[in-house]
């Protein structure tokens, strides 16, 4: 089944504005390419400053090998340099196991 890598940043050290426009207009599409991703998607969590960025991938082996890859590496350290590493992140794999379209 599907498999997706959620990312969280907590952005209550850098200007949300900001993080939201680099994102928007620079990360995600770079991110989707270079993950090799079927799609992706990204939000706020309400009321906070804490981000979602959202990956899908066929199955969860493709997922797990974007995690492994020298290209997440690179994403990475291109990330906090661009933020000074002032973003925590997370990463979380998850494999659908059931979905219920409507």
């Amino acid at each position: 089944m599907t498999a997706y890598i959620i990312v969280t940043s907590d952005t209550s050290k850098v200007s949300k504005s900001e993080f939201n426009n680099w994102y928007e207009e620079e990360h995600l599409v770079e991110a989707l390419n270079a993950f090799n991703a079927m799609g992706a998607k990204r939000g706020w969590i309400n009321n906070s400053k804490i981000h979602l960025a959202i990956y899908k991938f066929k199955n969860i082996m493709l997922a797990k090998k974007a995690l492994k890859s020298k290209i997440l590496e690179n994403l990475i350290k291109n990330f906090d340099d661009r933020w000074n590493k002032k973003v925590f992140r997370t990463r979380e794999l998850i494999e659908t196991i059931q979905e219920i379209l409507i």
